[in-house]
């Protein structure tokens, strides 16, 4: 084997050992040949280790392992790996001999590491997301081919309907005709399958083997039977997923005729995966839960509907971070103060989850409510009932911007009042760009604070851009907008229309990637 980890030479006895003739394999990864599925990014990693540090683990050693032959049976072995330099370049020559009958102890030592290594490695899958369908389907693959040739993983729902989330099998076509058959012939309460089994009893089911009879007693109709059969159903584990005292779903591992039976020490394995993928799956189901109501109340923090005024086209966006499991801070709105004026708002609050969520809508609420005395009293307003409720509200500090706008004419006229938060810029009709220059201490500091407000006008054409600093930090901290480069892409979407200028400058500030922190947009355009 090279320091690549291919195979550079393959002489006779391995051909005889393993099943693979020498010109079918020199080249090929050896990991991808000889070593079991569950334990190929063990053997990647000890040979990355061993060349990155020179530190040997196993040179020179006897170990007793389980290595696969080409038609996917196992065999203990012990392997010798020695180091063969000649000059700068490394090779390895393992030395691998059959273990026979008399080392019974050496097969049960090099099954248990095999098992423990698929342990390992479905720990790593089932810990690698929260989204509950990329677990699901990330358990399956993980099963097929080392522990089954199809898989399938049902999922019960709180009013107690069984549904196949997902199936895995060698061929893929195969697993989905299975999910479809699923789909259209559903699993009963009253059915014998043993999928229902094991959710009444709460025990796992060992079929060492199913004969046509019994594959007829548990079939849900005739297409659900006649697959079984054309798939060549043999033998089965199904395992219930139980977490905190909840069945929330079964693991059905199968094997086909041509496969050996199931047996005591499988089904063991079957248990302890399924123990770990149910917390795993609950873990996920709890994380959408959360994520659900976080969205269902982040919704109902910004406005169902912008106000349509003749003349001006307004557009907003909303952004949820990656993260996305808790309430952000970012706010805007926009809404009728009369049949003359309208008003405006933008902020954020500091932190994320219900004690910004409660902020947020202190601050909503009470500009909506007070806005028709201008921005400037109602920031200061706003400021002394955030202090009022310091006690109550422990994230207290919050940015904001807040206009009244109201026509003249053929121009659109704002008030604008700022408290610690990014300027609003105009993109002009000519293609320039300029920063508005209100400014004011941010929300929750000190009390009587006055507020200072700055008059602008749009005419024909000119755009106003409200934003939090998400949309600037989307990219942070490898990357951040500056004042510059903000003004360089709204002068590049100059032209767009207020709906697609709002998309062109979360997309440009994102690269399609997920924000870093959430994203609030407002864009009022003088049509």
């Amino acid at each position: 084997m090279d320091r690549a980890g291919r195979i550079q030479g393959w002489n006779r006895a391995a051909e005889r050992i393993f099943g693979h003739a020498a010109d079918t394999v020199i080249g090929r990864e050896l990991a991808a040949v000889i070593v079991p599925g569950p334990m190929r990014d063990a053997h990647r990693n000890g040979l990355a280790r061993y060349l990155a540090t020179g530190e040997p683990t196993i040179l020179g050693r006897r170990i007793e392992l389980v290595a696969v032959r080409a038609d996917g049976s196992e065999l203990p072995v012990e392997l010798t790996v020695t180091s063969l330099r000649d000059g700068a370049t490394e090779r390895f020559a393992g030395f691998i001999r059959p273990l026979d009958d008399r080392h019974a102890g050496a097969r049960q030592t090099a099954s248990i590491q095999k098992r423990m290594a698929f342990l390992a490695q479905a720990g790593l899958v089932l810990d690698r997301s929260l989204e509950l369908d990329q677990t699901l389907r990330g358990l399956a693959d993980l099963t097929v081919p080392d522990l089954a040739q199809m898989t399938v993983i049902d999922r019960i729902s709180p009013d107690g309907t069984i549904s196949t989330a997902v199936a895995a099998a060698l061929n893929p076509t195969h697993a989905q005709a299975l999910e479809r058959v699923r789909r259209e012939h559903p699993l009963t309460a009253a059915s014998a399958h043993p999928v229902v089994a094991a959710i009444r009893s709460r025990r796992s089911q060992l079929l060492g083997s199913m004969s046509p009879e019994y594959q007829r007693e548990i079939a849900e109709g005739d297409e659900h039977f006649n697959f079984m059969r054309s798939q060549r159903y043999h033998s089965a584990i199904v395992v219930p997923l139980i977490a905190r005292r909840r069945v929330l779903g079964v693991l059905s591992l199968l094997r086909m005729e041509d496969a050996p039976d199931y047996g005591p020490d499988d089904l063991m394995l079957g248990e302890e995966l399924g123990r770990r993928a149910a917390m795993a799956i609950d873990n996920a189901r709890l994380f959408e839960s959360t994520r659900e109501i976080a969205q269902t109340l982040q919704r109902s923090l910004l406005p169902r509907a912008l106000p349509s005024i003749e003349g001006i086209t307004i557009a907003a966006r909303y952004r949820a971070s990656a993260q996305g499991q808790e309430v952000g801070g970012d706010f805007y709105d926009a809404f009728t103060i009369d049949d003359r004026r309208w008003g405006l708002a933008i902020g954020d609050v500091r932190g994320k989850g219900p004690h910004a969520a409660a902020l947020t809508a202190l601050a909503r609420y009470t500009i909506r409510a007070l806005c028709d005395r201008g921005p400037a009293p109602v920031l200061s307003l706003l400021n002394d009932a955030v202090l009022r409720e310091a006690d109550s509200l422990p994230e207290r500090f919050l940015t904001a911007v807040v206009g009244v706008a109201h026509r003249d004419g053929e121009e659109l006229v704002l008030e604008l009042s700022a408290a610690g938060h990014p300027p609003p810029l105009i993109l002009r009709a000519d293609a320039s760009v300029e920063q508005s220059r209100v400014s004011g201490m941010l929300i929750g500091v000190a009390p009587d604070v006055q507020y200072e407000s700055q008059r602008l006008t749009l005419h024909h054409g000119d755009t106003l851009v409200l934003y939090t600093d998400g949309l600037t930090d989307a990219r942070a901290p490898a990357e951040i907008l500056t004042e510059t480069e903000l003004a360089a892409l709204l002068r590049r979407g100059r032209g767009l229309g207020a709906e697609a200028l709002a998309s062109f400058l979360v997309q440009s500030a994102t690269a399609g990637a997920e924000p870093r922190d959430d994203i609030a947009l407002l864009v009022i355009e003088r049509t």
